[in-house]
């Protein structure tokens, strides 16, 4: 089976890692398919560089001087994919078409399908979810804004999680046609590092949790500060990278700074600062935090059972249920972290929560409901006198962090971090993760919805409507300030 891959670069990141394992995972099968990756860029260490090609016009649209138009562009990726693969291509995977990085994919895809090709679409990430300047290029930058989701028996959909399954369910996606394609985890190693008590030595740290994540707003950092401020004498905290995104540079700082006036044991991005691999620093934790507010597949939520290390802190159910379904217990995790309400500027944080709505709904070209307030204020309300410290503004977070330090009898008011996994349980976890999302099961699994999509019927392509999408995602109770 001829299969073209179709991604905008290839550059280290979610997707390329997911290429990589992919095709490291084909390379057990008895029959693997025969594969070519198009990218718009193709850096020299790419690790699959002997099967991928650069394709001009593919990269993302505000990373190149012109993205040409989709019959252009779709000639191009035609001809490199058959001179790669010897051969016009049984089937097209292609990662993330309707995303608004590049103003010709979705036209690509339409005129694909609406030529009878079979066609994986995978969905990593959406512009409808929380990203309205790509939402705008799909319906600004392009004649194919109706035609962003095809519908036909030869075109499937792949989708990281339940959320995004059942949305896609409910806008008309055949059920056999849907495939929930949860991302593979590659194992490590766990055995305890040599480097683990060194690590803490350096830090002053007697027990350490870890935050393994670059810095962006949705991380939520602002939470690991409040769990510091409650913490034990010994226990420290740490994340392991800054930001690359201009964007996240100034919340960034203002954290770090906060933190040191306030002298928090907090240690912000450890793997920038000391010479120590990722896995020594991940086994130097005694246990690995988690306070994100989003997320896509939730390797955050697998990846540290691997490493032998339990993972606390913010449950995401809309991504982790898929995960309980599978058996791995994740006890320590807590669904909101419920502050009093008399510690919140109640009027400031409707006001914030007005303005944040207002400009989302406007992004998007929506009116806001008149109730939308009164339902974003619901969804972050645990209780009728509580607050969930997760949705609130770094502002109003800074105010309930600094109650705790300045008044050691407000901390009796908050819950405790929960951190007594068992090594029983690690084990366990760490066992069903191998063997449920390793690379060789994602493979045969991606190789079996590989031979089950046919060439359509160019006469039976019809097209979902895109609002129905979005309304999938644009919701008040979805919202939060962190992710504005």
């Amino acid at each position: 089976m001829r299969v073209a891959i179709v991604h905008y670069h290839l550059k280290r990141g979610g997707v390329t890692r997911v290429v990589e394992s992919t095709l490291r995972g084909f390379e057990s099968l008895e029959n693997p398919p025969q594969c070519v990756v198009l990218a718009g860029e193709v850096p020299d260490d790419c690790p699959f560089r002997e099967c991928a090609t650069t394709v001009k016009g593919l990269h993302y649209s505000n990373a190149q001087v012109e993205t040409p138009d989709p019959q252009t562009l779709l000639r191009r990726i035609r001809t490199a994919a058959r001179e790669a693969l010897g051969g016009e291509p049984d089937l097209w995977h292609i990662h993330n078409h309707s995303l608004g990085k590049n103003s010709a994919m979705p036209g690509v895809v339409s005129l694909l399908a609406t030529s009878g090709e079979a066609i994986l679409l995978h969905m990593h990430d959406f512009a409808e979810d929380g990203r309205p300047e790509n939402y705008r290029l799909n319906q600004i930058e392009t004649d194919f804004s109706e035609q962003l989701y095809p519908h036909a028996p030869g075109v499937h959909y792949g989708v990281l999680n339940g959320r995004d399954h059942a949305i896609f369910s409910q806008v008309g996606i055949h059920p056999d046609r849907l495939h929930l394609l949860a991302n593979p985890v590659e194992g490590n190693d766990p055995g305890e590092s040599t480097d683990s008590s060194a690590i803490r030595e350096t830090l002053g740290a007697q027990r350490l949790y870890l935050y393994p994540v670059r810095a962006v707003r949705r991380k939520n950092f602002g939470e690991m500060l409040l769990w510091a401020a409650l913490a034990d004498e010994g226990d420290f905290f740490a994340t392991t990278l800054g930001p690359t995104n201009q964007n996240y540079v100034a919340a960034y700082e203002r954290w770090q700074a906060f933190a040191s006036e306030h002298k928090l044991p907090v240690h912000f991005g450890i793997g920038e600062k000391h010479d120590r691999s990722f896995e020594a620093i991940m086994h130097s934790a005694d246990a690995i935090l988690s306070t994100s507010i989003a997320e896509g597949f939730g390797l955050a939520y697998l990846e540290p059972w691997l490493f032998g290390k339990a993972i606390t802190g913010r449950d995401l159910p809309e991504i982790t249920a898929d995960f309980s379904a599978r058996g791995i217990q994740l006890d320590d995790l807590y669904d909101s972290l419920p502050v009093p309400a008399e510690w919140v500027d109640s009027p400031a944080l409707r006001r914030a929560l007005q303005d944040g709505l207002s400009a989302a709904y406007a992004a998007y070209e929506r009116a806001l409901p008149g109730d939308a307030v009164d339902r974003a204020l619901a969804a972050i309300s645990p209780a009728p006198d509580r607050i969930d410290f997760a949705g609130l503004n770094e502002a109003l977070q800074e105010t309930v962090i600094e109650r705790v330090v300045n008044e050691p009898s407000a901390a009796s008011a908050l819950p405790r971090l929960e951190a007594g996994i068992s090594s029983e349980t690690i084990q366990r976890n760490a066992k069903t993760i191998a063997g449920e999302f390793n690379t060789q099961n994602y493979a045969a699994n991606l190789s079996e919805i590989y031979t089950s999509i046919p060439s359509g019927d160019s006469t039976q392509v019809q097209f979902i409507d895109p609002n129905e999408v979005l309304d999938g995602f644009l919701k008040p109770e979805r919202f939060r300030l962190l992710r504005t």
